[in-house]
């Protein structure tokens, strides 16, 4: 059908209004396949009024494309074969596809933030404690074994939550953890207001230099700008003094030992307390090798259970490290009780 135009949009905002006007020009018919909002086909209806052009513009806001669900393969091909007066074409028969692999979502093998999450929880246990959390890859803080998120709002809220939950219960420990990216973004203004009313909580700053949940995206705290330039970087720790924060504890969250005192002692301290965990995010670091385990192994498990790590599996009944994931972090030598897991991190 040589009189059928094709256009593909791949960056729909800021909208290219100029191209689009030229596919469009000699065209009385468009049809607009797109998931979630009409935004294109509110676009195109703009533009052909913008530039009184005759065109019936149709989609979601038609009824021709539905406005839920996903917009599958078979769902546009009939829309398709609607709207060209053509035969439907046969289905795609998926009834024999092989069934998804069970893959909750987890943080990274090797990720700073679940040796974080498990320093604070090793640190708090037996004491009464709230844990607000943020949006984040941290926001996997949730999931168990580590369970360490309590409420989860939206970006910079779980620092002024965990300032309420004081003035509610002041014999809990309250906790708000926030990534260094969030805490540029969204966090500052809600420090500010701690200190300003006097509030009584542990800051808990993520500190994986990047933005990693979304793509990695630089901040002021990577050294670089969005356009790749060198820049000075922000530092957390003289935003914090700035902000009037008196106690704040700068830790690597893969030293256990550390970060597990650095908690403590931030908990019997009354007034706003921060601690950095900084340790780079695995996406942007080289793994440092693998851990592997020995035969002091005793089969208790307590490395599945605790840290809830994806590198660490059950092979053949026996607990195993996978090696296409691990990172060698050396958090789980850490716990093992018996010193059965080595390697990376002891060399």
């Amino acid at each position: 059908m040589s009189d059928v135009k094709l256009i593909r949009i791949a960056t729909p905002h800021p909208f290219p209004e100029q191209f689009v006007k030229n596919a469009l020009d000699g065209v009385t018919e468009v049809m607009c396949l797109e998931e979630l909002s009409p935004y294109i086909e509110n676009q195109i209806l703009r533009l052909t009024g913008k530039y009184h052009m005759d065109i019936n513009v149709r989609g979601k806001q038609t009824g021709d494309v539905p406005t839920s669900g996903e917009l599958s393969t078979n769902k546009a091909a009939n829309i398709l074969c609607d709207f060209l007066g053509l035969e439907k074409t046969s289905q795609v028969d998926v009834s024999d596809a092989p069934a998804l692999p069970v893959r909750p979502p987890v943080l990274c093998a090797g990720c700073p933030h679940r040796a974080s999450f498990y320093a604070v929880k090793k640190a708090m246990a037996g004491r009464k404690s709230y844990f607000c959390g943020d949006i984040g890859c941290y926001t996997l803080g949730n999931a168990m074994p580590l369970d360490m998120v309590d409420t989860c709002l939206c970006m910079g809220a779980g620092i002024t939550m965990a300032q309420g939950f004081h003035w509610v219960d002041e014999d809990g420990v309250c906790f708000a953890f926030v990534g260094d990216s969030t805490f540029f973004a969204s966090g500052m203004t809600g420090v500010v207001n701690a200190v300003y009313n006097d509030a009584n909580m542990i800051l808990c700053v993520l500190d994986n230099s990047t933005t990693a949940m979304t793509g990695h995206q630089p901040h002021p705290g990577t050294g670089r700008n969005m356009m790749g330039q060198f820049v000075d970087k922000v530092s957390i720790q003289k935003v914090l003094e700035g902000i009037g924060v008196k106690k704040i504890v700068t830790v690597d969250p893969l030293d256990l030992e550390a970060s597990v005192a650095a908690v403590k002692e931030c908990a019997d301290i009354r007034g706003v307390k921060a601690i950095i965990f900084k340790s780079p995010c695995i996406a942007i670091i080289k793994p440092s090798g693998k851990m592997e385990i020995s035969e002091k192994c005793i089969q208790c498990k307590k490395c599945i259970r605790e840290i809830g790590c994806p590198a660490i599996i059950l092979k053949d009944g026996k607990v195993a490290i996978d090696e296409s994931l691990c990172t060698g972090c050396g958090l789980c030598s850490q716990i093992c009780p018996v010193g059965a897991i080595g390697g990376a991190c002891n060399e």
